[in-house]
């Protein structure tokens, strides 16, 4: 294990300041010498080797002409330099998503107007392997590994020089001294799950006060090392992942990608990581391979879920083979920076229950018809409001995605689920996931969940995995997605059998290798919406 230099005075605590960037340059100025992180590159940084480089850095950003500069760099050190660089620099970071397709990506960069980003030659040697070697990106890449060996003698005597400044002095100097808490602090997108992507700005007071309610959630010691692997183009990574341990003093492991179970279980291990934030996919990745290789995890203490639900079969397993690390579950949204919920001890072990609200935000169920709001225990859409949530999705309609309720403007989920008398929030699906045939609605999820009963394959098994979709222009036809071979006949038999309603039928059967899948590793429904689209038009044409 790598030492850690940590001093003995208090170190976890969010420090004063109206943004993002004054607050870490305060614990910049504070900490100095304490370790910010461990990265798989760059080894044990302190909070004044990384000042050094953000001021380097912002120097060189400073002479770009543009307003919105993009980051695509992985979970890491860089990405963070980047990102309080840009901040220093007068500027707006935007965080691009790589795991989507090129076309995706432009028309994010188009809607933020971004020209240049800032990312390494490792992480686009990996993405040229996937999108071939003559891609042409988006937009001018700067490589960070570039900018470092090109610093001349007179770039370093200066960064030195401004390093020394009091850090309200250096703010002055690079003109960011008067930026205010409604300042954008950085432009994230949508997951783009169900749709085109949106832009999401949020502001340092939306990002800040997320910080402060999850520091009052996750209540780290003195003692505790997070682990960050998350992509900083999720709003979970970036935010509660990433920004939370730098801002707050708790030391951070970066390792660079969820989708290499192995080296982040042995990153875990060895560097004592006690507690970290995944999605439920990512995660299961994790205590299964954790499992083959006997490691018993025993530095971890706790673990928050969130971005997407999770079955109760992975709650079983865990208090199984990892009993001492206790499961912890969350609910947000990119818009909400991004934590609406949290459940705390007193929480039904549910995988339903997604806890209660974190401080400065309200919940309200209402009717997705008559949009009033409905009894405790009743289902209905959520709807927020509260200090996390954005003002409105870039170069947009204002009111795009809000509701008025008794003159108060409250933020449409989309997704469907009750509260109970105690105020715990139980989701029940996305609104888009359930579909009206006949007069009733049918939730896709339970269609899924029985035929997985009927084919005998459990929640967690490995290889085998299915989804359901309404046809686009089916009018309340399915298509079911399989990973394995099977027939609409045999399907229909198993619901039959499972004394379904007779109404609750698939029409198109689509065979996969797998499961398409977003880089936050929700299914990409976008995709498999258009595979049953174009089998319905196939079929129909004949």
């Amino acid at each position: 294990m790598h030492a850690w230099h940590l001093s003995d005075k208090q170190r976890i605590k969010l420090r004063e300041g109206d943004t993002v960037l004054e607050r870490f340059l305060a614990v910049c100025s504070e900490l100095t010498s304490n370790a910010i992180c461990w990265d798989e590159q760059l080894g044990v940084l302190s909070y004044d080797t990384m000042l050094k480089a953000v001021v380097a850095l912002a120097l060189k950003i400073s002479r770009y002409p543009d307003k919105c500069i993009g980051v695509m760099m992985p979970a890491s050190a860089g990405a963070f330099i980047a990102y309080f660089a840009i901040l220093l620099a007068g500027k707006i970071p935007v965080m691009v998503n790589w795991s989507q397709g090129i076309k995706e990506m432009q028309a994010c960069l188009d809607l933020a107007e971004v020209h240049y980003i800032l990312t390494s030659k490792q992480l686009v040697g990996r993405l040229r392997q996937l999108h071939g070697d003559a891609t042409h990106y988006p937009a001018e890449l700067i490589y960070m590994e570039d900018i470092r060996k090109k610093l001349s003698f007179w770039d370093k005597l200066r960064t030195a020089l401004y390093v020394s400044l009091p850090f309200h002095w250096l703010m002055r100097i690079f003109g960011v001294l008067t930026q205010t808490s409604e300042d954008i602090a950085v432009i994230l997108f949508t997951s783009g799950t169900e749709n085109t992507p949106k832009g999401v700005p949020l502001s340092h007071g939306n990002l800040l006060a997320n910080l402060k309610a999850c520091l009052f959630f996750f209540d780290p010691v003195e003692t505790d090392i997070m682990l960050s692997f998350l992509p900083p183009f999720h709003a979970y990574g970036f935010n509660c992942s990433s920004l939370f341990p730098i801002l707050t003093g708790v030391p951070v492991v970066f390792s660079y990608n969820p989708l290499q179970p192995k080296k982040v279980v042995r990153n875990i291990e060895r560097m004592q990581v006690t507690f970290f934030c995944s999605t439920p996919v990512f995660f299961d990745y994790l205590i299964k391979t954790a499992k083959k290789s006997r490691s018993s995890l025993k530095s971890l203490r706790f673990v928050v879920l969130g971005g997407d639900t999770f079955k109760d079969s992975l709650r079983e397993r865990v208090k199984k083979d990892f009993p001492h690390v206790v499961l912890r579950q969350g609910y947000g949204t990119t818009e909400c920076s991004p934590v609406v919920t949290i459940n705390d001890t007193k929480s039904p072990e549910k995988a339903s229950c997604v806890g209660v609200p974190i401080d400065g935000m309200d919940v309200l169920i209402i009717s997705e018809d008559t949009h009033v709001p409905v009894s405790s225990g009743e289902v209905g859409l959520v709807v927020i409001r509260g200090t996390s949530l954005f003002s409105g999705y870039l170069h947009a309609d204002p009111h795009y995605g809000f509701i008025s309720l008794g003159g108060e403007d409250w933020y449409v989920t989309g997704d469907l689920g009750y509260v109970d008398t105690r105020g715990e929030l139980f989701l029940q699906g996305r609104l888009s996931r359930f579909v009206k045939i006949g007069g009733e609605m049918i939730s896709l999820g339970a269609v899924e969940s029985l035929l997985l009963q009927g084919f005998g394959i459990s929640q967690d098994q490995e290889g085998a995995a299915l989804i359901v979709c309404e046809v686009p222009h089916g009018k309340g036809k399915l298509c079911l997605f399989t990973t394995f071979p099977t027939t609409c006949s045999e399907a229909n038999h198993i619901l039959k059998n499972l004394k379904t309603s007779s109404i609750m039928k698939v029409s198109y059967h689509y065979e996969l290798e797998s499961i398409p899948m977003l880089g936050t590793g929700k299914p990409d429904y976008r995709k498999l919406n258009s595979l049953a689209d174009t089998l319905f038009k196939k079929k129909t044409e004949k």
